[in-house]
């Protein structure tokens, strides 16, 4: 009895070490039409502010990166269609992607200030997300609402999310 109970307590513990990876979805459906997997996995990367939150897109074989970024103050700068993000994976590949529409201010009063806040969204790549799922993301370049380029390094922990919620894209 006794070496049963000890077997069944070792393969609890084990149990506990291979446990599925949740994915917290913002959208997880399929298309009805065309059976396409439409997914979006959002990311807290900093904060309070500036903040930046990132989101992985999928719709079907389509990858966006999508960026929302918002620091105090109010701003009236529109970030244009084009404008770059670079970003550095764990693996050393440099990825760009280029925003695939303009970005206007959203002005949010927060407890009696106010916060500019933008999305701006990226076209990417497959492969670029291919990239992430396999070594995450470590450092980002961004132009930002000031019209300046913000340099972000990403925390360890923030990798590790990069890459759990990459890998959800593709479940």
């Amino acid at each position: 009895m006794r070496l049963k109970l000890i077997l069944l307590f070792a393969l609890f513990v084990m149990g506990l070490g291979s446990t599925a990876q949740i994915c917290k979805y913002v959208v997880n459906e399929k298309d009805p039409i065309t059976d396409d997997i439409i997914r979006t996995v959002k990311t807290r990367l900093t904060g309070p502010t500036p903040y930046y939150y990132f989101s992985y897109i999928r719709n079907g074989s389509d990858f966006k990166f999508q960026v929302e970024v918002g620091d105090y103050g109010e701003l009236d700068t529109v970030i244009p269609k084009g404008s770059e993000l670079v970003m550095r994976a764990g693996n050393g590949e440099v990825i760009r992607m280029n925003a695939i529409e303009s970005s206007s201010p959203e002005i949010i009063k927060d407890f009696g200030s106010k916060i500019t806040r933008y999305d701006i969204t990226y076209q990417m790549s497959e492969q670029n997300m291919k990239d992430i799922t396999e070594s995450g993301i470590v450092f980002i370049r961004i132009k930002d609402m000031k019209n300046t380029f913000s340099d972000q390094k990403i925390p360890e922990a923030v990798v590790q999310i990069s890459i759990d919620n990459a890998e959800c894209i593709f479940k």
